[in-house]
């Protein structure tokens, strides 16, 4: 990433790194125990395992058992491109996405007492610059409280930064089945009456669009009629919040499709959650994602287009990946690959 971390913090903020500075995955101001004990929470953790090293880190956090630097004495990018949009941060927490050609930074931007104003998200590379390019089109067209609002899209440093407004609710467990609401809220998302499966701008986008060609599993969907709808393309877990009222919200809009395919973010929220939390082998998590789509009588769709729309999740979840730059060997993108050819 081509801006250093100390350009996030007002100078003068004396830093932790968790987990240490050898490998930091989030910055956090050392000024005070709770506040330190607090904001160290934005550190990523899904898997029971991961939960219990993230609440030793926050432990160490808390005592200020970590080497504490300094933010650079002048200058502060971040706070004159918030000026005018937001109030004015009094402390930020910076967290680093996952490695890869389209790794991201996102700051969390908190007021004098502690509330959370809004997220930054830095981009430097041209693949993450193309996400945060492609997330601000979404959220300017999502209908309200679904998701962040967008508030300014412009250059920060090297890169490119998207700062949006905060979202209200509490983290869901990262567990299959999908949460309640979760149809609700896609449902919220149709633009469109269905129409023929060969006008649909999603169909017409993807025919030809990759290594493998997707009729096969297209035609099995050809006697019914498809909405077009807004698709998040991450529907997972960690990027949905459950409001207080109880409706699901969704955050990181960056996969996002204006002209999207219906019941896709369903199939892929239970193939990313096998794959990255329960560890299942493809087929088994194929599977699954077949029983639970046919079993919904609000769907109605027949087991041979859940598992056309099962297959058509991982593949679209497959080129979304290469086009960021991740090569076909991975784990996940092999892992995808047997999804649709098992």
């Amino acid at each position: 990433m081509s801006m250093d971390w100390s350009s996030f913090f007002p100078p003068g903020t004396p830093v932790l790194a968790l987990p240490d500075w050898r490998n930091p995955r989030l910055y956090l101001p050392a000024q005070r125990p709770l506040q330190r004990w607090e904001q160290s929470s934005l550190y990523p953790a899904s898997r029971p395992e991961a939960r219990l090293y993230r609440l030793l880190l926050r432990l160490g956090a808390a005592a200020r058992l970590k080497e504490v630097r300094t933010a650079a004495a002048s200058g502060w990018p971040l706070g004159e491109f918030v000026r005018g949009t937001l109030p004015r941060p009094a402390s930020v927490v910076v967290l680093m996405g996952t490695p890869g050609p389209a790794q991201k930074i996102t700051a969390q931007l908190r007021d004098g007492k502690g509330r959370v104003l809004g997220y930054l998200k830095y981009a430097g590379t041209e693949a993450a610059r193309r996400r945060l390019r492609q997330e601000w089109r979404v959220l300017s067209n999502l209908p309200g409280d679904i998701g962040p609002e967008p508030v300014k899209l412009g250059p920060l440093g090297d890169g490119l930064a998207l700062l949006q407004s905060a979202v209200g609710g509490r983290a869901l467990p990262a567990a299959l089945p999908p949460p309640e609401g979760s149809t609700r809220l896609l449902d919220s998302l149709v633009l469109s009456p269905p129409m023929p499966l060969d006008e649909h701008p999603w169909v017409c986008r993807m025919r030809g669009s990759g290594p493998t060609e997707p009729e096969p599993w297209l035609r099995t969907l050809a006697e019914r009629e498809w909405p077009v709808v807004i698709q998040h393309g991450d529907f997972a877990p960690w990027n949905l919040l459950r409001g207080t009222g109880g409706a699901l919200r969704a955050i990181d809009w960056e996969y996002g499709a204006l002209e999207g395919f219906p019941y896709l973010d369903l199939a892929f929220y239970i193939l990313q959650t096998s794959a990255l939390i329960y560890r299942r082998a493809p087929l088994d998590a194929a599977r699954y994602a077949v029983e639970h789509l046919s079993g919904q009588p609000d769907l109605a769709l027949s087991r041979s287009e859940a598992l056309a729309l099962t297959r058509l999740a991982a593949y679209d979840a497959y080129l979304k990946s290469a086009e960021d730059g991740h090569a076909p060997d991975t784990r996940l993108q092999a892992w995808r690959r047997s999804v649709w050819r098992g």
